[in-house]
């Protein structure tokens, strides 16, 4: 597709519903900047991931759409979106808005990827190839506000939380995804004896109950911050650790979002598509004949879970751990 760039003043990007998805989604918005510089970029985003741009300079007005609004509430959003006039819409979840509200520009609504081009953060930016856009920028971000920063620093301060920290995220929305409590706590304890570090367990408030089952399982005392932070809050708590151990959930995005060193656990789903995406990150999983088989249901009793030791886990973390030294 040849564009005229002068003839692109205003930009839709459509991005995804999950928090984690919605952070994979940043590249496009910054490459999209680099290449419109003086183009007004606005965010159609699910309620979920609001909070990623709300702060962010790249990004003009933030729209959210919830998926359960009515359809009287659609028609009603894309009769707004049709008035803006935007010159370019950058659909990334497939929908039909790109083809309703009538821009000069928009991506394909059916697009067919690679065979090599797996990872979905690399699936979002492939999409700008049709509008000519080459050299894209690999590597999420989120934009931490100045009270964000202070809030993160009070809440260590007021825990008495030591300068060398890691923090564990022993949650995930699916339990599938969820390594075990046991190992979690083996870890943990280990770092703080051998390591001489603080812990810090971070969660959603549903992770209430998965992170008092690790720490009731622990030897010894750790911070649990399960519901304190905002997502700009915990991201910055993670780019002011020494590490983020976690399954594969939005804080494994976040923490690459933030540049913090990343330990990801993957059991059924697959690293190549959801894994960290920085240079020194780490993944612990098993290579099983049945794994990643990303299905709901497992016929092997979670063996890719249960067969991660606490050894593997901690000696990646502790060689991650030692890099910084």
């Amino acid at each position: 597709m040849n564009i005229d760039r002068s003839d692109v003043r205003r930009i839709l990007v459509i991005t995804l519903s999950n928090l984690g998805d919605v952070i994979l989604t940043t590249p496009v918005v910054a490459t999209l900047r680099r290449e419109f510089p003086g183009s007004r970029i606005d965010i159609l985003v699910g309620p979920a991931g609001k909070e990623v741009f709300e702060k962010d300079w790249n990004i003009f007005k933030v729209i959210v759409y919830d998926k359960h609004m009515s359809i009287a509430g659609k028609r009603r959003l894309q009769l707004k979106l049709k008035k803006l006039k935007y010159d370019l819409v950058v659909d990334l979840r497939n929908t039909v808005f790109g083809i309703l509200i009538g821009p000069k520009y928009r991506t394909s609504t059916l697009q067919q990827f690679p065979e090599d081009i797996v990872h979905r953060m690399d699936r979002h930016l492939y999409r700008l190839k049709s509008l000519g856009i080459e050299n894209t920028l690999r590597r999420p971000y989120v934009h931490i506000s100045p009270e964000d920063e202070l809030y993160a620093a009070n809440l260590l301060k007021d825990r008495d939380v030591r300068d060398s920290f890691v923090v564990i995220n022993p949650g995930s929305k699916s339990h599938l995804k969820r390594w075990t409590a046991e190992g979690f706590a083996a870890v943990a304890d280990r770092l703080i004896t051998e390591c001489g570090i603080d812990i810090i367990f971070t969660g959603v408030k549903e992770d209430a109950e998965v992170v008092a089952d690790v720490a009731a399982k622990m030897k010894h005392g750790a911070h649990n911050l399960t519901g304190k932070t905002s997502v700009r809050q915990l991201g910055e708590l993670i780019k002011r650790s020494k590490l983020l151990i976690t399954n594969d959930s939005a804080p494994l995005h976040l923490g690459c979002a933030v540049g913090a060193r990343v330990l990801a656990i993957f059991g059924p789903t697959d690293p190549k598509k959801y894994g960290p995406t920085g240079e020194f990150d780490m993944v612990v999983n098993k290579k099983l004949f049945c794994s990643p088989c990303e299905t709901a249901m497992c016929k092997y009793n979670y063996e890719c879970m249960k067969l991660i030791s606490a050894e593997d886990v901690f000696d990646a973390a502790k060689m991650m751990i030692e890099g910084y030294e």
